[in-house]
């Protein structure tokens, strides 16, 4: 075995290419739903789905809620899915392992748009639902924009962000190290 197999310098290089980024960014996005419905609204209960539309203090109304919640579920479920799946072919199709800290960070990026979409569309725009405490009172303190949470997933983005292009440099550097 030669000195330069021994100390690593024959294996390729990690891979990262936009197909696998973008895989990784619907999983995180999918992740991202899923928790929600999971956390916010079946266990904690702070809304549902369509609890702007259809009121959670009328039987009829609370079936109503916890079926849109199931069927976001199974939606959330084939986004992760589907970016899981993409992800794979991406791996695949390169001769080099994928770089996992940008991968990382673009699901992370992913797991924050997600979080923003549904502050700003299904909060604000399309007023579906609002998180809501103890005794019907509104949890929010932004009203429909929800800026608070708005500013949390933004923050999200820019962790991502952050991890993601870390990576790309350390990945960089390993590349030059072994030239």
């Amino acid at each position: 075995m030669s000195d330069r197999a021994a100390d690593g310098r024959d294996r390729p290089t990690s891979a990262v290419t936009r197909r696998a980024l973008l895989a990784a960014g619907v999983f995180g996005f999918g992740f991202s739903g899923l928790i929600d419905v999971l956390v916010l609204h079946q266990v904690l209960q702070w809304h549902h789905l369509v609890s702007g539309i259809y009121p959670m203090d009328t039987l009829s109304g609370l079936r109503t809620n916890v079926f849109a919640d199931g069927v976001f579920s199974i939606g959330m479920v084939l986004v992760m899915g589907t970016g899981a799946g993409l992800l794979w072919r991406a791996e695949r199709r390169t001769a080099a392992p994928l770089a996992v800290r940008p991968l990382a960070g673009a699901a992370i990026v992913g797991l924050g748009a997600f979080d923003v979409f549904d502050a700003v569309v299904d909060h604000a725009l399309l007023g579906l639902h609002q998180p809501v405490g103890q005794g019907g009172q509104a949890f929010s303190l932004g009203g429909p924009y929800n800026l608070h949470w708005i500013l949390v997933s933004l923050l999200f983005v820019a962790a991502g962000y952050y991890v993601y292009s870390t990576g790309l440099r350390e990945r960089d550097r390993d590349v030059e190290d072994r030239a």
